[in-house]
């Protein structure tokens, strides 16, 4: 980390994940006074072991490091984001923001844009090297490699915690959910996205097939998305009506753009746990942890509260 830096709001934010206690630099490493050692690899503090459950997602983020990033010409990440939070620019203005799971840095970059806002991303895998590379020119940004389980963050450390497509990647969702609710202060805003129960009808031939993809070695599933991909896009194009079909018996992607295309067919075969919801189970959740005004926005499945004051 930038020793004396523009991030060292960043470290006086940490605590040691294992006893609670702060952090100081010293080097390469932060450490607690309970004697606990966290490596700072490539400016990164690094709270998780080099593999875990997760290590799908750092192999898929490396290899297509900045594809969802917004540009001049397309704001879907952003108009994504607005979908499944219900935030606006206004409403991170003057906050303290964390990204839980924020993979290669693409909603995080969505609010350093907007401004005005203090954000730290985390994320459990070597995702966070091309995350700490998009935001490098944000001063305001702070990158952590930690399990969304375990983040090194007192509680009631943030105003707004989000976390888009990534609790039900966890072994289990209402635990990650509870873990980081702990970290949003009185007054503030949780929001998350998960996968809808629904697609376990809609895209069944998935359900079938992921047992045995979710155990490939990434290389290998992407080189053969990277083949199917295309060929079953063909196909749709074709014959239209045999659409519906083949998203049922071997879904793949529908985006527009065929290398995003490739990027989320592969993204839905690797992952080792993919959990469904429903709102009225992500809503029930919420209030049992404690949350007002509980609202299900507009994308299934993403829902929203308020931490009472």
């Amino acid at each position: 980390m930038e020793p004396s830096g523009r991030r060292s709001w960043l470290v006086e934010l940490l605590v040691c994940p294992a006893c609670a206690l702060s952090l100081r630099e010293d080097r390469s490493a932060l450490t607690c006074v309970g004697g606990h050692t966290y490596p700072v690899v490539a400016g990164i503090p690094r709270f998780t072991p080099p593999s875990t459950y997760a290590d799908s997602f750092g192999f898929e983020w490396t290899s297509f490091p900045q594809l969802q990033l917004d540009t001049n010409e397309s704001h879907e990440s952003a108009d994504t984001f607005r979908q499944k939070t219900g935030l606006e620019p206004d409403d991170v203005a003057g906050k303290v923001v964390l990204d839980a799971g924020c993979g290669m840095g693409r909603f995080t970059d969505v609010v350093a844009r907007w401004g005005g806002a203090r954000i730290v991303g985390a994320d459990i895998s070597r995702a966070v090297e091309a995350a700490a590379q998009n935001l490098a020119a944000f001063p305001s940004v702070g990158v952590v490699q930690a399990d969304v389980r375990f983040l090194p963050f007192a509680p009631e450390s943030f105003d707004i915690v989000f976390s888009i497509g990534v609790l039900h990647h966890t072994p289990n969702t209402f635990q990650s959910l509870a873990r980081i609710s702990r970290l949003v202060k009185p007054g503030g805003i949780l929001a998350i996205w998960v996968y809808s129960r629904r697609l376990r009808r809609a895209m069944f031939g998935s359900e079938v097939i992921r047992p045995v993809t979710s155990r490939m070695r990434p290389e290998q599933l992407l080189r053969m998305v990277s083949w199917v991909t295309p060929r079953m896009r063909g196909i749709k194009r074709r014959l239209p009506g045999a659409r519906p079909i083949l998203d049922f018996v071997l879904p793949t992607s529908n985006h527009p753009n065929p290398e995003w295309q490739i990027l989320d067919t592969f993204d839905w075969y690797s992952p080792r746990y993919q959990w469904k919801h429903t709102y009225d189970e992500i809503e029930c959740w919420f209030r049992e942890l404690g949350f007002e005004t509980v609202e299900r926005l507009e994308v299934p499945v993403a829902v929203r509260g308020r931490r009472p004051r």
